[in-house]
């Protein structure tokens, strides 16, 4: 009973998403894409947990500058894999607003289409091109904005680890 339940409710929630995507017109796939796309970026960042391949012992051997080198080195390419992905989210941060903003011309014109093919005489007509105009541009500025959020901590958190790696890497 409670697996239909959820399943009804997930079914509502897809309903929802694609009546939403409807609405705005054809700019809002791109726009869904972006925001999918920068919340895979995100979730990369957030849920890998770093493998650095060398283990740390409790035993000092001849070879302990080499294992910390090494440490060193698995911890610097994960942070360039950081530092990809970040730049990744800010490009989609500074997209989703043009895609809100060509979706705005695009119910714009297909507002003005349809009053040219049926009167501006009906609200009706006029409205549904507003209306797609708007939510393209909410959307746009909301992906993109949390875009830039989270792109922000993200650059704050890696400058952290920077200054961390500098502190450790003049001792190693």
């Amino acid at each position: 009973m409670a697996q239909s339940s959820s399943m009804q409710s997930l079914e509502q929630f897809v309903h929802a998403v694609l009546g939403f995507i409807e609405l705005g017109g054809i700019v809002m796939w791109p726009l869904f894409i972006c925001c999918l796309w920068m919340l895979w970026l995100v979730s990369r960042a957030l849920f890998k947990e770093p493998r650095l391949g060398v283990e740390q012992s409790g035993q000092t051997t001849e070879c302990d500058w080499l294992n910390q080198r090494l440490r060193l080195l698995a911890l610097r390419q994960a942070q360039a894999q950081q530092y990809g992905d970040l730049q990744g989210v800010k490009l989609l941060a500074m997209v989703a607003p043009l895609l809100g903003l060509l979706g705005t011309v695009s119910g714009m014109i297909a507002m003005f289409d349809a009053g040219a093919n049926y009167g501006f005489h009906d609200p009706a007509v006029i409205s549904a091109g507003i209306s797609m105009a708007m939510v393209t541009t909410q959307t746009g500025l909301f992906v993109g904005l949390t875009g830039a959020i989270l792109a922000f901590l993200w650059q704050r958190k890696l400058n952290r680890v920077d200054i961390h790696l500098l502190a450790g890497g003049a001792n190693a």
